[in-house]
Parts: C-alpha cells; structure tokens; sequence
C-alpha cells in the first residue's frame, strides 16, 4: 500500500470527520522533512493498539505537522493471531526479528530470557530499551501498512511467560532440534482453525533440555523446521510465514 503513515496515539483524541491532529516533532520531521509531504497531502495516522485515521495535511510544518481526519481506515482481519515467543538474540538481531515480524503479519512479540540468552537488561535500561523496541515497530508499520494491533510487553523470564501467559493459545509450538521432532508444516495442517497461536523460538546456543521439557509441560509442541540449523532471526520468520500462511487457506 502507497502513501504516507504516521504515528500518533489515537486512543485520547477526538476522531470525528473535522478533527485536528498534531504530530510530535520527530514525527513530523519525518513526514514532511524526510518525505517532503506537503499541505493537500493525504496520510494515514496510526497507533499501535489498531486505531487507524485517513487524513489531509493541513500544515505540512517539520517541527510541528497537524492533519485533518477526513475518514477511517479498517486494519485488515486476520484469519488467526500468530505470535513469537522470542528468547533474546545478542546485538541488533532482535530489532530485525521485531521487523519482521510486523511486516510479515504476527500479532505480536514475547521477548524472553532463557538460560542461555547472553543479553543482561539493567532495570535502569529497560524503559529506554522498551522505547527503542516500540520505534522498531512503528517504522516497520509504516514501511508494510500493517495497522494490526501489535503486542510487545517488556522482556521476562522464559518460566514466568510459560507460568503466566501460555494458557492463552490454543495452539503452541517450540522450534526444536530434538530428534523425532515434527515438521511444523504437519502439525500446522493438523491444527487447522486455530485463532491464537504461539511459536516459541531459543536463543544462540538453542533452549536447554531442561527449557525444552518445561515448555513441552506447558503444551508447547516441538516442531522441526527442517533439515538445516537456523540462526533465531531465520527460524522466526520461517516459523511465523509458515503459521500465517497455514491460517490464511
């Protein structure tokens, strides 16, 4: 889908036909700097809750841009949510997972610790580093026009998501190296109609047995994505296209 997109939390502002909206300078910096859109323009507001407005620019202003609603746009439904469970990868790798997973369609993304992820998150840290991720995500909305409610909670313990949040899906997968492991492509086929799936993905050096059996007592279903050995980043997108796709024939 062409045109512009900008962010802007929608959920506090007055929606009707008429409305003025105004970006924040870095939003409007982007829109009418770095796009060079200009007074008539017409784009698209979104936040990250599924809240989306059709707007004209009526002041094309670089540090200070304000639109005008002039319609709604309805996000796309989705056959079924499909969300990564993801223990931490080192480096910029998880910022590429977050990407990926906007644009390619999941629903949202569980960033995890596991025994042995190596990334340490300084509690003084883990506002900016929550903030870092959510830019992630609002530049892959704008780049894929996926309005899609995303999820992206802070970062917990691998026990703790399983504890707390696990009982939601009603279909859970764990790419696993096991031996006897499944093809995801099966046991996709053989869950057809779920509405809220979860894929949970270990980190460099892959879940500990011990993590493998938690998660399997939590009905989580090992599944092989194949003959080779994925790095995390690849076993994401593999796994989260192939659930999408499973749920959209």
């Amino acid at each position: 889908m062409a045109g512009f997109r900008a962010y802007c939390e929608l959920a506090g502002l007055p929606r009707e036909i008429g409305s003025l909206a105004e970006l924040s300078p870095s939003e409007s910096r982007h829109l009418c700097g770095s796009l060079r859109a200009k007074n008539g323009d017409v784009a698209d507001l979104f936040d990250l809750s599924g809240n989306v407005a059709r707007c004209e620019i009526v002041r094309a202003d670089q540090k200070r841009a304000v639109l005008k609603i002039v319609g709604s746009v309805a996000a796309k439904p989705k056959a079924s949510e499909v969300f990564i469970a993801q223990c931490l990868p080192k480096g910029k790798t998880f910022d590429d997972i977050i990407r990926q997973a906007v644009e390619v369609g999941a629903a949202g993304v569980f960033p995890l610790l596991s025994e042995r992820v190596q990334v340490k998150i300084d509690p003084a840290e883990a506002g900016r580093k929550a903030e870092k991720w959510r830019l992630h995500v609002v530049e892959a909305v704008k780049q894929s026009a996926n309005f899609a409610k995303f999820d992206l909670p802070p970062a917990r313990k691998l026990a703790d998501f399983l504890r707390e949040s696990s009982s939601g899906f009603d279909l859970k997968i764990v790419a696993s190296l096991r031996e006897g492991s499944a093809p995801v492509g099966k046991i996709l086929s053989q869950n057809s109609g779920y509405k809220k799936a979860c894929i949970l993905i270990g980190p460099e050096g892959d879940l500990s047995c011990a993590e493998y059996d938690l998660a399997e007592s939590f009905g989580f279903v090992p599944a092989s994505l194949g003959d080779n050995v994925m790095k995390c980043d690849t076993a994401a997108l593999f796994a989260l296209s192939a659930a999408i796709s499973a749920a959209s024939i």
